[in-house]
């Protein structure tokens, strides 16, 4: 039969508690669906009990799971009648795997370090025989001179090779302690935290006769969780980017998860699940409101200037497609997966078993990868710029149920920097910069300017005019766009005039200019633009 309680079900009475015969069953980490906060972790045991009632303990659980999350389901002929939660603080989680294997290289160590002494004893030992030998030569009558030196040639031979083979047994030394000090500090560090307590779930059971009972045991940990990532990898400008997405995964429940079946969810249950309630919104002093959005009052003159100066201090918010470099990660092995749509989160099942120790630190694995479509472009700026810049524009991602996080960007098997992937927006099209392109040239020269000093009107009125000239040295086409921008007019005073767009497309709200164009192979051409800007003479102005 199946049964299944929760924490808070049922209680027994004193009298039944006293007489359960208590009874510890071992278990094990068989599964662990990790959300982006948290992880449910699932345990299995089995083992016979007797009949009549009995206390079944679960030891070296987690110390940090949460009692409210605790389900049992049984299978056998019994009944569980209450399941309870316990700190043991006598008891220490079982020793970690990490730290035997630290251990036993650092005796494999202390045996080479143990074997390369003694062959340097060896040398040492030839040394003091060789000098021995040669004192007692040089004591002996009836030694020709011609004989003595042969001895002396013989022994400054023998006396450089055992030198050199002390040397380089001293060699062989120094790196083995210097391996074995990186072991022991490291051994050290996993060994210095204090004793940790662990859980145990106390299970309340009666069975009519003994029996075979397996058991299954799930609680939530929050001291878990996992955060998206992402390769995204363009092999040339006429194919699809491939995606690979990752997952780095990290365990500090205090729990090693050794070859589990993992899942990831899209879900974060440490939010809370209330819906959240509008209540009556009173605006307070509309006057200080009005002061803000004018500028303007003397009462609350401070008050405004204090509140643009904080507003000054905001970040701009970043515009998607925008691209961030930063350090490499290395690339992961991936591996078989299956995605399960939940009503409200979006799951990943790793299909291989996965381990992950318990050491806070993230463990990377493969989740899956796609194709997406992609055009490919170059754009450059100028005025800021004159490289180049290649990058991909795709689409199709609100069909990928992906979450945001950073990408690694590989371009011809180049790694080209790191991208930001901001999903999170409702947007189809994402742009992705694969580095600068240096078979793309692009050049800005400033035309020789007019200055108009307007005697009789008081203005004065100056021409400026810039000269772009772009080539192509690569021997494929290529689709470029360059952007360049004249001043807008801060005041009414200063009149700012577009003379000449040279065929850009123009936004008089940013005064942006924009061409695009295809280059052919090893094509040039030349672009330019021209303004004019009319101020007063006593309100010097720049124009560049």
């Amino acid at each position: 039969m199946s049964t299944r309680i929760p924490l808070f079900g049922l209680f027994l009475s004193l009298t039944l508690l006293a007489s359960a015969k208590e009874q510890s069953i071992p278990s094990k980490v068989t599964a662990a669906k990790v959300f982006l906060r948290g992880a449910q972790v699932s345990r299995t045991a089995a083992a016979p009990v007797p009949a009549g009632g009995t206390t079944v303990i679960f030891t070296g659980l987690s110390e940090q799971l949460d009692p409210q999350s605790i389900q049992v389901n049984g299978k056998g002929g019994f009944s569980i009648l209450s399941v309870n939660h316990r700190i043991n603080y006598l008891s220490e989680p079982p020793k970690r795997k990490e730290i035997e294997e630290l251990q036993a290289r650092i005796k494999q160590y202390e045996h080479d370090r143990a074997t390369e002494r003694g062959l340097q004893q060896v040398w040492e030992n030839e040394e003091q025989l060789l000098g021995k030998n040669t004192a007692i030569s040089g004591q002996q009558s009836g030694i020709t001179a011609a004989q003595l030196q042969a001895v002396n040639d013989y022994v400054r031979e023998r006396m450089k090779a055992v030198k050199a083979g002390w040397q380089a047994q001293q060699e062989k030394l120094t790196a083995i302690q210097a391996e074995m000090d990186k072991l022991q500090q490291q051994l050290a560090q996993m060994q210095g935290g204090a004793p940790r307590p662990t859980s145990e779930v106390v299970v309340e059971i009666d069975a009519p006769e003994g029996t075979a009972a397996s058991f299954t045991l799930a609680y939530f940990v929050p001291t878990a969780g996992w955060l998206p990532a992402y390769d995204l990898r363009a092999r040339n400008t006429s194919g699809p980017i491939e995606l690979g997405m990752k997952a780095e995964i990290v365990n500090n429940t205090g729990e090693a998860w050794d070859k589990v079946d993992l899942a990831l969810s899209s879900g974060n249950p440490t939010l809370g699940g209330t819906m959240p309630q509008l209540t009556a919104w009173v605006l307070q002093q509309p006057y200080v409101l009005e002061v803000m959005a004018a500028g303007r009052g003397r009462k609350n003159k401070a008050y405004a200037d204090a509140y643009s100066m904080e507003d000054a201090k905001m970040p701009a918010p970043e515009q998607p497609g925008t691209s961030r470099l930063d350090t490499f990660a290395p690339a992961i092995t991936e591996v078989g997966n299956t995605v399960v749509y939940n009503t409200t989160t979006v799951e990943f099942t790793i299909d291989a078993p996965f381990s992950v120790p318990t050491d806070g630190l993230p463990h990377t694995v493969g989740v899956r990868t796609r194709s997406i479509p992609a055009l490919y472009k170059h754009y450059c700026t100028p005025k800021l710029d004159k490289d180049a810049f290649l990058y991909a524009r795709t689409t199709g991602w609100e069909d990928l149920d992906l979450l945001p996080g950073q990408a690694n960007v590989f371009f011809e098997g180049t790694f080209v920097g790191r991208s930001f992937l901001d999903l999170s927006r409702p947007q189809d099209t994402l742009d992705i910069s694969l580095g600068r392109d240096k078979g793309v040239t692009v050049e800005r020269v400033k035309r020789k300017s007019t200055n108009d000093k307007g005697a009789l009107s008081g203005k004065r009125t100056l021409d400026i005019g810039w000269d772009i000239t772009v080539r192509n040295t690569k021997g494929t086409a290529v689709d470029l766009e360059v952007r360049d921008q004249y001043p807008l007019s801060p005041r009414s005073e200063i009149e700012v005039k577009l003379e000449d767009a040279g065929g850009a497309r123009t936004d008089t709200r940013t005064g942006q200019l924009t061409w695009n164009m295809r280059l052919e192979p090893k094509g040039t051409k030349k672009l330019g633009f021209a303004y004019s800007v009319k101020h007063p003479k006593d309100m010097p102005v720049t124009v560049e």
